[in-house]
């Protein structure tokens, strides 16, 4: 049987690699992102996205694990417009980022393809430093909520929300105090239910 095409968007980062991982042997696989991966994509860019697509051509799933944000002690965040804030980069990146990659990837995906987004846990359990991964996190699972609604043909759309995952960095751990690390294997798992089970407009939490 012929294997599914499936693009994995930031395979070097802890998740994205675990995943990588995973569904080297079940997928044909194809990674992209801005480092070391088979197609260059920069979530910042639109033109990026678009030209990467254009090049990969049909998929049949897509998995996106890549976007960036700022931790910041909210006192030192300034009321600022979006080109100055601090909030800029999550918005402008891992939020508007994935949603443009999911609304570009429609015009190459089938009627059974899926989309797999990647928020977090910190809009459910806030952290010190973290207002804008929390609003932007947020922001995400309600989009992809709304977006399956609109989307009665295909192709699916869920997000995942993973907590603190096993294999991240110190300097992140330390970020979130009194948090039970989750191992690899219950992501992957996340991935799995969104990717296979049937689910459409689904935040899983993991």
């Amino acid at each position: 049987m012929k294997k599914r095409k499936l693009l994995l968007v930031g395979s070097t980062g802890v998740i994205g690699a675990g995943l990588k991982a995973a569904f080297v042997s079940s997928y044909e696989l194809i990674t992209g992102g801005i480092d070391h991966e088979d197609i260059y994509m920069d979530l910042s860019s639109v033109d990026s996205i678009k030209s990467a697509l254009k090049e990969i051509g049909t998929i049949d799933a897509l998995v996106c694990t890549a976007g960036q944000a700022n931790f910041r002690p909210l006192a030192s965040i300034d009321a600022a417009g979006i080109d100055k804030s601090v909030y800029s980069l999550g918005l402008q990146n891992k939020l508007l980022g994935q949603v443009n990659l999911a609304l570009a990837a429609r015009a190459y995906t089938k009627t059974d393809s899926v989309i797999v987004l990647t928020s977090g846990t910190t809009n459910r359990t806030p952290i010190l430093g973290g207002s804008s991964l929390g609003m932007v996190n947020g922001a995400l699972d309600a989009w992809v909520k709304a977006a399956a609604t609109e989307l009665p043909n295909g192709p699916r759309i869920n997000c995942v929300s993973p907590s603190l995952v096993e294999g991240t960095p110190m300097q992140f751990v330390r970020a979130f105090p009194g948090f039970a690390v989750v191992p690899m294997h219950h992501v992957v798992l996340a991935y799995i239910r969104c990717l296979e089970s049937g689910i459409n407009g689904e935040t899983v939490v993991v």
